[in-house]
């Protein structure tokens, strides 16, 4: 993956894993052993992060620039957040991204672990074994497209009182945004079905059979 990023000219943010070794002044290190000997030697910092229901409070060490195994020369931070005992450690190769920068692109993980989640959970972003290169990027445009289609209905859904709730999108899950738009496609094949066919009997059958 760091390769890939280097590949693009990306920088990266990371975390650490606490086996790997970093190498300072021709000691080599083990990370995690590293971040816990640094939390009791050195004086910690504080960063509080504003959070939409409230904050999140870290208290972290800059350990500077290391090389970090075989990925070269790193920023390495090392941060517990609120009361927790784990301490992580967090790595990246922009120049300009600082510590605290750093801890709060790491907080972000979560809403993209998420939205993973649901591609792969919800939406078959896994279901491109056997194919050809190309057809495997088409899929990861389509599934990618049908998201954003997801989204654009939460953030285009209506409340009971007919009122558009744009601050309320991120409260419709992907599923219900799933069967919010299984709803709109049944509706629209409803209307074209009397439009265009005189069987009521069929009519009835299909919606006997989705209440079913």
């Amino acid at each position: 993956m760091v390769q890939a990023c280097r590949d693009q000219h990306f920088h990266f943010a990371s975390t650490l894993k606490s086996n790997r070794n970093l190498f300072k002044q021709g000691w080599r290190l083990k990370a995690g052993r590293y971040g816990k000997n640094l939390f009791r030697r050195r004086r910690t910092q504080t960063f509080v992060l504003a959070k939409p229901h409230g904050q999140a409070r870290y208290r972290y060490v800059d350990a500077g620039w290391l090389q970090v195994g075989t990925l070269g020369t790193l920023h390495v931070v090392f941060s517990r957040k609120g009361s927790a005992h784990k301490i992580v450690g967090l790595v990246t190769d922009a120049p300009t991204l600082s510590a605290p920068q750093l801890i709060q692109a790491y907080d972000r993980r979560w809403s993209i672990e998420q939205w993973i989640k649901d591609l792969k959970q919800l939406l078959g972003l896994g279901h491109y074994q056997n194919r050809s290169y190309r057809a495997a990027v088409t899929h990861l445009h389509l599934v990618c497209f049908a998201y954003a289609l997801l989204t654009h209905l939460r953030i285009e859904r209506y409340g009971a009182q007919g009122q558009q709730t744009h601050h309320k999108a991120a409260d419709l899950s992907t599923a219900a945004a799933q069967d919010h738009l299984r709803g709109l496609i049944w509706d629209d094949l409803m209307v074209y079905l009397k439009e265009t066919s005189h069987d009521a009997s069929l009519i009835a059958d299909l919606q006997r059979l989705r209440v079913a």
